[in-house]
């Protein structure tokens, strides 16, 4: 089963993230999905999770996701990633305008599955490095020793 999540997970960045098929999410999605992405607020439903991959798409040039790890445990997945890409639309989650900017943002989703769908998931983005990437933060500079 790990296998088969881990296949599925793949899909949905290569297919879905990267490549824009928002379609494929049909057969990997559940239609009550739950994501819960702190600050923001939660989206819930298909429809609305394909309207929002399609706002943040849009808001970069050259948008990829690079999935850096992926782990199964029974019927949850976690997978570490960096979305990258020159920022140069709207982004759904920050009140900016477009920087114009290169980014690299890490981030971490875990998802919990349901007879080969996902039903919800949390997400946790690096917002903080993100706006200093931006540079609408000032970049902290120091030690913690």
């Amino acid at each position: 089963m790990s296998e088969e999540l881990s296949l599925k997970v793949q899909k949905i960045y290569k297919e879905v993230y990267n490549k824009g098929n928002l379609d494929a999410l049909d057969d990997l999605i559940a239609v009550d999905y739950l994501r819960h992405q702190p600050p923001m607020k939660n989206v819930q439903g298909l429809a609305a999770y394909k309207a929002f991959i399609s706002e943040v798409r849009g808001a970069y040039t050259n948008f990829n996701m690079v999935l850096d790890e992926i782990i199964t445990a029974e019927n949850k997945t976690v997978v570490r990633l960096t979305l990258t890409g020159k920022n140069t639309g709207k982004i759904p989650t920050l009140r900016t305008p477009p920087t114009g900017r290169e980014i690299a943002m890490p981030g971490c989703v875990v998802s919990t599955w349901d007879n080969g769908k996902i039903v919800e998931e949390w997400v946790y983005n690096d917002y903080l490095g993100l706006t200093y990437q931006f540079g609408v933060m000032p970049i902290i500079t120091g030690s913690f020793e």
